[in-house]
């Protein structure tokens, strides 16, 4: 191994747990608006929620198309997953 795919490996590393970071963020903020809608918090509480929401699920959604895209997610052979590995000579 030489250098470059030390630091390839360390910024990929790196992006992985920014991504993580921002899906956790967007679960305990979803939580909370869901504790605070049954204290009888305000009408903007629901606005806050469903933003959080729909980052959680395009959070999901970027991760399972881009896992898509060089393998099998979960390791269940999904019929139009993996397209980069079984398709890479015609790429």
């Amino acid at each position: 191994m030489n250098i470059d795919d030390d630091v390839k490996r360390r910024d990929l590393r790196r992006m992985k747990t920014v991504a993580t970071g921002f899906l956790v963020v967007a679960a305990v903020i979803y939580l909370f608006c869901r504790w605070q809608e049954t204290r009888g918090a305000g009408p903007w509480v629901g606005y806050v929620r469903a933003a959080s929401e729909a980052g959680m699920v395009g959070a999901l959604a970027d991760w399972f198309a881009v896992t898509a895209l060089f393998r099998h997610p979960m390791r269940i052979p999904v019929p139009h997953t993996a397209i980069i590995k079984k398709k890479k000579d015609q790429l």
